[in-house]
């Protein structure tokens, strides 16, 4: 079984899955972005997407290291994200579990353990707090409407309002591409935007309200 610690002061650790994930039969998507604050380069995300089945019964399993260096202190994180179904519903965390309607998250501190647990909304996706691979989840599901989110690392739920801004030519890299430009803005919280391929595949995003980016290095084929 595996574990992810985060370098936040705190550590979160996973519960147990649910089942075993099946074998990986290949790559969804795969890549690293690099990500900026105020115009600079402070770290990575690598990640994997990897897709077994289709339809409904399709299962993917997405692995991600976040490793970021900020004037508030580092970032060290790895993440692992298991869902299942035509919209890629969440069923497993490595910050908690998401099973029977509900999501937890054990959270060690020097001053001890807890145990938080809350009920996750029907048609609920992850969108833990700077994990750009996460929205591909999103777009899967839907480009336009509301839909209730988990931000696993804040223990909490929340409704986003999802609107598809269209196609749009952006430079990344110095390459023009056609992407699709979607706005999230969740309750409460910073407006964010990401830009997908036609696949689906994130490319790019960005929190204007935090001067946050994160872009691929590559486009991918």
């Amino acid at each position: 079984m595996r574990s992810t610690i985060l370098s936040l002061g705190l550590a979160l650790l996973a519960g147990g899955l649910a089942t075993a994930a099946p074998a990986q039969t290949g790559a969804e998507d795969a890549g690293v972005f690099e990500i900026q604050v105020n115009g600079r380069g402070v770290g990575q995300e690598r990640f994997s997407l990897r897709q077994t089945g289709v339809g409904p019964n399709a299962e993917f399993v997405a692995t991600g290291q976040v490793q970021v260096v900020l004037p508030a202190g580092s970032i060290d994180l790895n993440t692992r994200l298991r869902t299942s179904g035509f919209q890629a519903d969440p069923v497993a965390y490595d910050v908690g579990t998401v099973g029977s309607g509900r999501f937890s998250a054990k959270i060690v501190t020097p001053a001890g353990e807890q145990l938080r647990e809350y009920v996750a909304s029907s048609g609920a996706t992850v969108l833990d707090e700077g994990v750009a691979h996460h929205y591909y989840f999103l777009a899967r599901r839907t480009r336009n409407g509301r839909v209730p989110i988990l931000i696993p690392r804040e223990n909490r739920q929340v409704m986003a309002e999802v609107s598809d801004r269209g196609e749009e030519q952006i430079s990344i890299n110095g390459v023009t591409v056609s992407l699709y430009h979607l706005v999230i803005e969740p309750d409460g919280g910073e407006d964010r935007h990401v830009w997908v391929d036609a696949l689906g595949r994130v490319i790019r995003v960005e929190i204007p309200d935090r001067d946050y980016t994160a872009i691929r290095t590559e486009i991918p084929l």
